[in-house]
């Protein structure tokens, strides 16, 4: 599911934005350009929730975009329970045929079989804690469910879940052939899932499994599965592949998130063959993510074009639109652990009213129910052909990235089952 860097992030929740503080606050002031005030104020409309519902000027907006485009990216702040219902409104107005989420292949895997299931996933998630990573919330799990109930197809394209090394190798057993290996993987399963379930409880994020695995424990997989089928193999490849990565960020060396981009963009484009995504057009997609991922052009990490910008270049080749919304709350709740048996831990308080990327639509959210929701598609046009000043690199990736800004005025916690 993420990195170890993002994993850190995950606790707090703030993979797309994020809690920040200090000097890194300072330089999220509004900017004082008057044309960027009066851009915001003529651009900004209001939309209205009324359980899963949605009105008002902004969602008008919102639909008739959506409407015409054959991708819609979410980009989010997780953890926030408002946003997997928004991400269903999204969903019956575009009926995607494709949903793309920031999970592994065989969570997704997982996921599409669970939701066939009546009642809700209670006891896979017991024996698995948290490795259906987002959709391990009660939210996020229904938001899955409905989409799978209008066809669409559930993908994932991530390296494997922060807390799936115990589920891997269970799935590995059920394919070998040799009773010998079966046995071995399912011992090595339960002892690891034992031990990541006990790092969850601890809040000791950086001590699962995925962060760091014995070498020994490698080598005789590989050794073991040398001979059995093709998809364990491809199963331990993955593995191999998520826990370099995991390591790499665990040791704060560069290069793991650059890696793990590299390898979401060519599990995408694989996910995609069926559909021959440069022979004819794309079907309607919709992705979430965290916010980073989703933008077009260069990603707010640096020097790298993430899986939103792979996007706009597919839709390129057949004429085709994306649309590119970041929705966030401004304050409330949101999840900020993985306690897998006291859930009063898991929500926390939360504010991104000074938050760089998104501040002055924070500033120009006025207090009261309604959300805001911001077309950025002019401020854009301003920055790139008048050089609109922006005061923060921040705020001008959200300005280049994005089409809307959709501000939820307080959210609540996505809830455990």
């Amino acid at each position: 599911m993420l990195d170890y860097a993002l994993c850190r992030r995950l606790v707090r929740l703030t993979a797309a934005v994020g809690l920040v503080a200090g000097s890194y606050q300072a330089r999220a002031q509004a900017p004082a350009d008057t044309a960027f005030q009066r851009l915001v104020r003529a651009n900004q409309f209001t939309l209205t929730q009324s359980g899963t519902q949605f009105g008002g000027p902004g969602w008008e907006k919102l639909q008739r975009d959506i409407r015409q485009s054959a991708v819609v990216l979410l980009g989010e702040d997780h953890g926030m329970a408002q946003i997997p219902v928004f991400a269903q409104a999204v969903a019956e107005v575009m009926q995607p045929k494709v949903y793309v989420a920031e999970i592994d292949r065989y969570q997704a895997q997982d996921l599409t079989r669970l939701t066939a299931q009546p009642g809700l996933p209670s006891a896979f998630l017991r024996q698995y804690p948290m490795d259906l990573s987002f959709y391990s919330w009660a939210e996020e799990f229904e938001l899955a469910r409905s989409l799978r109930a209008r066809n669409a197809a559930i993908v994932g394209i991530d390296q494997l879940g922060f807390a799936a090394v115990g589920r891997t190798l269970a799935l590995m057993a059920e394919q070998v052939k040799s009773k010998t290996t079966r046995a071995y993987l399912r011992q090595q399963s339960a002892a690891i899932q034992a031990r990541d379930r006990a790092a969850l409880v601890a809040g000791n994020y950086g001590g699962v499994s995925i962060n760091g695995l014995r070498p020994s424990l490698l080598d005789s997989l590989r050794s073991l599965t040398r001979t059995e089928p093709a998809p364990v193999r491809q199963m331990l490849q993955d593995l191999e592949a998520s826990e370099a990565i995991f390591r790499t960020n665990a040791a704060g060396k560069p290069g793991g998130h650059q890696t793990r981009i590299n390898l979401m963009k060519r599990n995408l484009l694989q996910e995609l063959q069926p559909y021959q995504p440069t022979a004819q057009p794309l079907p309607p997609m919709l992705f979430k993510f965290g916010a980073y991922h989703v933008g077009r052009g260069r990603s707010i990490w640096g020097d790298i074009y993430d899986v939103g910008n792979l996007m706009v270049n597919l839709a390129d080749v057949h004429d085709q639109k994306t649309l590119h919304i970041f929705i966030i709350g401004k304050q409330g709740q949101q999840v900020g652990g993985q306690n897998p048996e006291d859930f009063s831990k898991n929500a926390v308080p939360y504010s991104n009213a000074e938050a760089p990327m998104v501040q002055p639509f924070m500033a120009a959210s006025a207090a009261g129910a309604a959300w805001q929701v911001f077309d950025v598609r002019p401020l854009r046009r301003a920055l790139v052909r008048k050089g609109l000043p922006v005061a923060s690199q921040e705020l001008q990736a959200t300005i280049l990235g994005f089409d809307y800004v959709v501000i939820i005025p307080e959210t609540t916690a996505s809830r455990n089952f």
